[in-house]
């Protein structure tokens, strides 16, 4: 009996007591950090180069059932929407080889996937978005300022992305 109750103390205090998760560094209203990463299919790309374009950021990997659901729901936005620019932000393998490039184009290939692709090589996304769940999704106004942000994608995403993309377009 001691035991237990020693133990549910223990999972009481830690519930009170331990410091809080957060699942993503950046947050609504702020500034993201200005990465630059390689293209998929070549060259560099960095987020302030998108300033003045609503900016749909998905952080996805091949090995991400959920991510397919994502990227193929941006894929329709991409091609629907001129006023907004959907980047996938590959995060397959902080060392990138051949074998993974090839297994990311086939995959998007698959998937119908033709928007822009970016390669986390470094790691420098997850890290300056403290990414530790696939696929996240943020969402970014004309100025450049984080008004979505959200891990994992689940039943309620489309209609939360379609609200915010439709309070940017209104000025909201």
């Amino acid at each position: 009996m001691k035991r237990i109750a020693a133990s549910l103390a223990c999972i009481i205090a830690l519930a009170f007591f331990a410091p809080t998760a957060h699942s993503l560094c950046v947050e609504v209203g702020k500034d993201v950090p200005d990465i630059r990463l390689p293209k998929l299919d070549g060259g560099t790309l960095s987020l302030s180069e998108l300033r003045g374009k609503i900016v749909l950021l998905a952080f996805w990997a091949s090995w991400c059932p959920r991510c397919e659901e994502e990227l193929t729901f941006l894929q329709g936005v991409y091609k629907t929407s001129p006023d907004i620019v959907v980047v996938a932000i590959n995060q397959e393998s902080q060392n990138i080889s051949r074998a993974h490039i090839e297994r990311i184009r086939s995959t998007l290939k698959e998937w119908k996937i033709d928007f822009p692709v970016l390669l986390d090589k470094n790691l420098e996304a997850w890290n300056g978005f403290c990414i530790n769940a696939l696929p996240t999704s943020v969402i970014l106004d004309k100025k450049g300022v984080v008004r979505f942000a959200e891990p994992n994608y689940y039943w309620a995403s489309q209609d939360n992305i379609a609200e915010v993309i439709t309070a940017i377009r209104l000025g909201r």
